[in-house]
């Protein structure tokens, strides 16, 4: 991943940016990004992905498609917490390569899963993230479906984002 263009946005700047995420998030997600000192840095990547620095740890990405995404070290490190989807060992492989959730490998659903929502996704034995996706459905629907795609991977531990954050520090 290449950096086209890089800056510090201006305190006037953060209200805006924060209005922002609370179209896709809560207030508690909200508090747990941004300190009450926050400074934060812009990454503009070339292939057309921002990438969100606070206080020198790389915490959110957004894409025009997806919206913002926490990325997974942040999630790692349990610093913030979001819906979540478990899935089952057999599934673990495949998530982290990269591969949407199928029904038959989620073994638990958080009940308040919205379609669209951004999503961690955990393994069952380690609880820990191993991708973020976007649920295609509701909760309740995805709980009924007995096949088929309902998390679109968007970011896994194999995948350029990780790699970057890996070089960043």
């Amino acid at each position: 991943m290449h950096i086209k263009h890089r800056h510090y946005i201006q305190k006037s700047e953060i209200k805006a940016l924060k209005e922002d995420i609370l179209k896709h998030y809560d207030e508690t997600f909200l508090n747990q990004v941004f300190p009450k000192k926050s400074s934060i840095e812009v990454i503009q990547t070339e292939k057309g992905g921002t990438l969100f620095v606070i206080n020198k740890e790389l915490k959110l990405w957004k894409t025009e498609e997806d919206g913002y995404i926490p990325v997974l070290t942040f999630l790692l490190n349990n610093k913030v917490k979001i819906k979540t989807i478990v899935v089952d060992m057999g599934a673990i492989r495949y998530v982290a390569n990269g591969a949407d959730v199928m029904r038959p490998g989620i073994t638990q659903i958080d009940p308040s899963i919205r379609k669209d929502d951004i999503v961690q996704i955990v393994d069952e034995t380690h609880d820990r993230a191993i991708a973020v996706g976007k649920a295609m459905y509701n909760a309740k629907e995805i709980e009924t479906r007995e096949s088929g795609k309902v998390v679109k991977n968007l970011h896994t531990i194999q995948d350029a984002i990780w790699e970057f954050e890996k070089e960043f520090r």
